[in-house]
């Protein structure tokens, strides 16, 4: 009997103890004002541009249901600020100026948020590359007027690398007839990883109407983020590129069609040097291959979130291809029936 009262009050305890607790979750954190900030400034570019945003949470509607406004995507108004530092002292600082990417042709893609206007800050003044004996770092510094709020992030500006080959300053073209294409390039100080991409560009046409050509624009990627030596620069960086991989590159964006002729126009080569947090970032948000998708979050931006990064590109534009390359195209096996002539 002592047994069964014992078990009773033991499930009444139980029940009112479940019975008593609060079945409300809060599953959202109390507000905060965070800036999410994205900008890779690139020395040879006249202007840079940077995207500055405001993450936002409402305790009572999910948040897409506010994505679509202009308030919660946007800040109202914003002080933003570059300044210069050469080998860690200060020199100058530079104002960003807002304006409406919409206006000169960079509009934001359509989708879950605001798009009808793309705001970005302007740099409209020279980024220096580091050099041999000399650096130039940047810090970007956001602030609200109105709330006082302030994030920031600083960074080393990438240096320049001397291309050796397969172009050089002064010109060139790519043989494709050897087995693999040298892509040779003294590495720029800062510099954690180099992309060398090909866009080159086809003449294209139906056989029974010249007349109805247009020029179609292609890639070929020839190094995807290949590791500097270090972050000290001026070391040779040397990648040896399958000349095949041009070839099975036009197999695969070209469909074959036997009533349609093409036609070699010209290309450009650009090698891409991104700074250590620039290719942390992309080696963090490529595509997962695992069970795991979830991935790490990674920012650099102190009291916000995002990327403030550095790059130098160099391009070399309006080259034109080896005039044994169309004789090649003809006659490979992937290639040969894709059209191409003289």
């Amino acid at each position: 009997m002592q047994k069964t009262i014992r078990n009773l009050v033991l499930l009444l305890v139980t029940t009112t103890f479940f019975w008593g607790c609060e079945n409300e979750v809060d599953i959202a954190a109390d507000w905060k004002e965070i800036a999410v900030v994205y900008g890779a400034i690139n020395p040879n570019q006249a202007k840079n541009y940077i995207r500055i945003q405001r993450a936002y949470l409402d305790e009572d509607q999910a948040a897409v249901t506010f994505s679509n406004s202009l308030d919660s995507v946007y800040f109202d108004s914003l002080d933003v600020t570059l300044e210069e530092f050469v080998n860690g002292s200060y020199s100058q600082t530079f104002s960003l100026r807002k304006f409406n990417g919409n206006d000169i042709g960079i509009e934001k893609d359509s989708g879950l948020f605001y798009s009808e206007d793309n705001f970005l800050y302007e740099l409209s003044d020279p980024i220096k590359p580091s050099m041999f004996a000399t650096d130039y770092q940047y810090k970007l510094v956001v602030r609200n007027p109105k709330t006082g709020y302030e994030c920031r992030a600083m960074i080393s500006s990438v240096g320049q690398a001397e291309i050796k080959g397969p172009v050089s300053n002064t010109g060139g073209t790519i043989y494709f007839s050897n087995e693999s294409i040298p892509v040779t390039f003294q590495e720029g100080k800062h510099a954690r990883a180099y992309k060398v991409e090909m866009d080159f560009r086809v003449r294209e046409y139906p056989k029974d109407d010249p007349a109805q050509e247009q020029i179609v624009d292609y890639k070929w990627v020839l190094v995807n983020l290949g590791k500097t030596q270090s972050l000290r620069g001026f070391e040779l960086g040397r990648y040896l590129v399958a000349s095949s991989g041009f070839f099975s590159n036009l197999a695969s964006v070209m469909p074959q069609d036997i009533n349609m002729e093409r036609r070699l126009v010209d290309f450009d080569l650009t090698f891409y040097g991104i700074s250590d947090d620039f290719n942390t970032y992309l080696s963090v948000n490529k595509p997962s291959i695992g069970i795991v998708q979830k991935k790490p979050e990674f920012t650099n931006i102190e009291n916000g979130i995002g990327l403030f990064a550095s790059r130098n590109i160099a391009s070399f534009e309006n080259l034109s291809f080896h005039p044994s390359t169309i004789g090649l195209i003809q006659t490979n096996e992937k290639t040969k029936d894709l059209g191409f002539v003289q």
